[in-house]
C-alpha cells in the first residue's frame, strides 16, 4: 500500500533535472550516474540509486506548477530587488521518429511538430521568471501578459522595465505595462510618420527610441540557445503534460548553472 521511500523528493527532483543535461534516456541515463561515485556521495544516494521506473513514476506525479514556482523563486538567490525583463518565444522540436519512417508509414509531413515556449527572464543576471508553453502556434503576443503576471507572482518582485521586438508592439500592451507599474519597450511595425502612429504610448516611442534599452533584448535569445546547447532542443516525451515538464526541467537546470555560475548555489 506504501512505498518505502527510499528516496527524498528533493533527491528524485535533482536526478529528473540532471537527466536533461545529460541528453540521455531513462535507462541510459542511471546506468551512466551509478558510475559518479563523487555525484552520488553529494546527493546523498550512498551507493543506491533509484531505477528509471522509480524516476519515471516521480516525473508523473510531479506538478508542473511546483517546477514553474521552483523556477520563478531562482532569482530571490541573487540580490535582486527590481527587475529588468525581456519576453520572447522559440520553439522546441517533437521527437517524432525519421522522416524515412514515416514517409513508409503515409504518415509524413514537411513541417516538424514542435512545442512553443514564451518565456519572461531578467537580463541583468540572465535568469527564467516565468515560462508558457503551447502545442499549437499561436501569435507570441497572446502570451504577453500571462508570462508577466506570472513572473510577478512566482518572484515576489516588481519589473522596472521591458524589452521585447516587434510581434509584441502594441498600445494594449503598453497601457498594462502602465497599470503593473513598469515600462515596456518594443520597436514599433510600421515605419509611418508621427502622426499617422496610433497611440500616445507609441507615439512617444516613435519620437525617441530608448536603443540603448532596447537592445538588452537580444539576452533572451541567447538563453534560449544556452538552454538548447545545454540540455538538447529536442522533447522526446509522448504525452503532453510530460512534454510540458520535460521543457521545465529544461528550462530549471538552466537557472540552476547560471546560480552556480554566479556563486549564489
Amino acid at each position: 500500500m506504501y512505498s518505502r521511500k527510499d528516496f527524498t523528493q528533493q533527491q528524485l527532483l535533482a536526478l529528473y533535472v540532471l537527466k536533461q543535461k545529460s541528453k540521455l534516456s531513462y535507462d541510459y541515463f542511471v546506468d551512466d550516474f551509478r558510475t559518479r561515485d563523487s555525484a552520488m556521495l553529494e546527493l546523498g544516494l550512498l551507493n543506491k540509486m533509484p531505477c528509471a521506473s522509480t524516476l519515471k513514476m516521480f516525473a508523473g506525479r510531479m506538478e508542473t506548477e511546483a517546477l514553474e514556482l521552483i523556477i520563478g523563486d531562482c532569482i530571490n538567490f541573487t540580490r535582486k530587488r527590481k527587475l529588468n525583463t525581456a519576453v520572447d518565444a522559440t520553439g522546441f522540436e517533437l521527437e517524432d521518429g525519421s522522416y524515412h519512417y514515416l514517409n513508409r508509414l503515409g504518415k509524413a509531413s514537411k513541417q516538424r511538430k514542435s512545442l512553443k515556449l514564451s518565456g519572461c527572464v531578467d537580463t541583468d543576471k540572465h535568469i527564467f521568471l516565468s515560462t508558457k508553453i503551447r502545442k499549437s502556434k499561436r501569435h507570441d503576443n497572446i502570451d504577453f501578459k500571462s508570462v508577466i503576471k506570472k513572473a510577478k507572482r512566482n518572484s515576489g518582485k516588481n519589473i522596472k522595465t521591458n524589452t521585447a521586438d516587434k510581434a509584441y508592439d502594441s498600445e494594449e500592451n503598453h497601457v498594462f505595462a502602465e497599470d503593473e507599474g513598469f515600462e515596456h519597450i518594443a520597436p514599433l511595425k510600421n515605419k509611418v510618420s508621427v502622426w499617422r502612429t496610433k497611440g500616445v504610448h507609441r507615439k512617444k516611442l516613435r519620437r525617441h527610441f530608448p536603443k540603448k534599452k532596447y537592445h538588452r533584448r537580444s539576452i533572451i535569445e541567447n538563453m534560449f540557445f544556452c538552454v538548447k546547447k545545454l540540455c538538447d532542443k529536442v522533447i522526446y516525451s509522448k504525452k503532453w503534460i510530460m512534454q510540458k515538464k520535460e521543457m521545465l526541467a529544461k528550462v530549471l537546470c538552466y537557472n540552476i548553472r547560471r546560480l552556480v555560475k554566479l556563486g549564489r548555489i
